[in-house]
């Protein structure tokens, strides 16, 4: 594990601001997780994944509770120390659910002022670094990171060959990325899914949103070495469907390096 220095001159209420940030995104972001009761309380972002009984979205917390389990029971195999970029890490909930190994430190990203605000509120851990900025600035030294997560964020990038390149400069050799609970595409599925998501911001009363919601397809991961480590389509899990057992829609993708 490499030693991550941030300027700490940069240093704000528990946030490290260490790229611009774009006030017109996050309020329009904000605005439309308004909207969808997505922007919760302290006090149930600190439960998350667990949500009262009055969380509108508790079903898919359950299900990403899941995803959550499968990824945590995958990184306590290392022995080693790591260090773990998170990106588009918002409210921090994902973030503090994997710092309880002292053996990681976790470097939570996101333009987000908003919610990284509220995560450095609620999840106050010594071995979590919340930071402002953007992947495309040159916020961090090569091969600073052991493992990199997106988690349901790949959406807000528009050119995802572009994305993952950019992540392999911050990777350590032989390094990991890891997609989570995040849209990805058949060829034949993309103009269905882009028409569903115009007209869901839309009729929301969000059309601007449309322009930084991106669909990303399963062909442009031809271009790298992947593998799909859970795929809600296997046959076994759509057995558990059947049988009523909810799991998430998306597949979890690994990436080496």
């Amino acid at each position: 594990m490499n030693e991550i220095i941030l300027d700490k001159t940069k240093l704000k209420n528990g946030i490290y601001f260490l790229s611009d940030i774009d006030n017109a995104f996050e309020s329009i972001y904000i605005a439309v997780r308004e909207n969808e009761k997505r922007v919760y309380s302290d006090k149930e972002v600190k439960l998350l994944p667990n949500t009262s009984s009055s969380n509108p979205h508790k079903a898919e917390w359950e299900m990403r509770k899941r995803s959550l389990q499968r990824f945590t029971n995958y990184i306590n195999k290392y022995n080693e120390k790591l260090n773990l970029l998170d990106i588009g890490s918002g409210n921090g909930w994902f973030s503090a659910n994997i710092a309880n190994r002292s053996s990681i430190n976790i470097y939570a990203l996101d333009v987000n002022k908003f919610e990284l605000e509220q995560a450095a509120r609620v999840f106050n851990f010594q071995n979590i670094y919340f930071i402002c900025g953007n992947i495309f600035d040159n916020i961090f030294e090569e091969h600073s990171y052991d493992i990199i997560t997106l988690n349901s964020s790949i959406q807000y990038f528009d050119n995802f060959s572009t994305l993952i390149k950019r992540l392999f400069y911050f990777l350590t050799d032989e390094s990991e990325i890891h997609i989570l609970d995040s849209p990805i595409y058949n060829q034949n599925e993309l103009a269905g899914a882009k028409e569903r998501t115009a007209r869901y911001y839309i009729s929301a009363g969000f059309p601007e949103m449309v322009k930084h919601y991106y669909h990303h397809t399963f062909d442009k991961l031809n271009d790298f070495n992947y593998k799909i480590l859970y795929d809600p389509k296997a046959v076994q899990n759509n057995l558990k469907k059947i049988f009523g057992f909810k799991d998430s829609p998306f597949p979890w993708i690994r990436i080496i390096k």
